[in-house]
């Protein structure tokens, strides 16, 4: 018996700014802020989409 291996995702892999906009996974506030801070053509993590987010929401506004 050959042992297989299991198939896992891969939670690390990236997703394009158009793939988290489109996910039902964001609230409509967040997917504003993704707009915002996400840059086209490039790929993110979720845990780097969550970082952005949050790091917009809990900046200083400037005057």
């Amino acid at each position: 018996m050959a042992n297989k291996e299991k198939q896992t995702p891969d939670i690390a892999a990236g997703f394009t700014k158009e793939q988290f906009l489109g996910s039902r996974q964001w609230t409509g506030t967040d997917k504003d802020v993704l707009s915002v801070v996400l840059k086209e053509g490039k790929t993110y993590t979720l845990a780097e989409a969550k970082s952005l987010v949050d790091e917009f929401k809990n900046g200083e506004v400037k005057g």
